[in-house]
């Protein structure tokens, strides 16, 4: 009987063992996520421009596809840490989206950057913008903004392809860079 007790109770820590790395993984998730909110612009932070809709947040691979479904693959594939997304509405009623993903390290940030799936068919290299940036003119009705800098990808577009639009998403990417530095 002396040794089926040990044996139960050496099974029973085996077995709450993933609970308390859980617990430990879930503990650090908001701290990650608030990391994150804190690179995004608040409200003015870019004059005329105030956030709407809820922010999104992800932290785990099941979150990430939750948000972005299919699309999801290439950053999961890419280390995937944490990922927030915001939009925003400008003064003339412009809209704008902001994604910023943490993958983890430079070399994954690179990864996704260079990825043919995630480069523009129709795009230019834009500098002073993170280590490296691209300007996104693919679309019909929106330029993108794509940088990489220490570790994150982040992806603004506006709904406006003017040079009124590329000048203000230009802005939000400037803005959130000096934020990573």
């Amino acid at each position: 009987m002396n040794i089926v007790i040990p044996g139960l109770l050496f099974l029973s820590l085996l077995i709450s063992l993933p609970s308390f790395a859980r617990a430990e993984e879930i503990f650090q998730r908001p701290e990650k996520l608030f990391k994150l909110v804190s690179l995004l612009p608040a409200d003015d932070d870019i004059v005329g421009w105030k956030r709407y809709e809820k922010t999104l947040q992800a932290s785990t691979a099941e979150e990430l596809y939750g948000i972005f479904n299919g699309g999801a693959t290439l950053y999961t594939q890419y280390g995937f840490d944490s990922f927030v997304g915001q939009s925003y509405k400008g003064t003339r009623g412009t809209e704008m989206e902001v994604q910023i993903f943490n993958q983890g390290n430079s070399y994954n940030a690179e990864n996704i950057f260079e990825n043919p799936f995630a480069k523009p068919s129709r795009g230019r290299e834009m500098g002073k913008i993170g280590e490296k940036s691209r300007l996104d003119e693919s679309s019909l009705f929106s330029y993108g903004v794509d940088f990489i800098q220490k570790g994150f990808f982040v992806r603004v577009i506006v709904q406006d392809k003017s040079e009124e639009g590329l000048k203000e998403a230009t802005s939000f990417a400037r803005f959130i860079s000096q934020k990573i530095k």
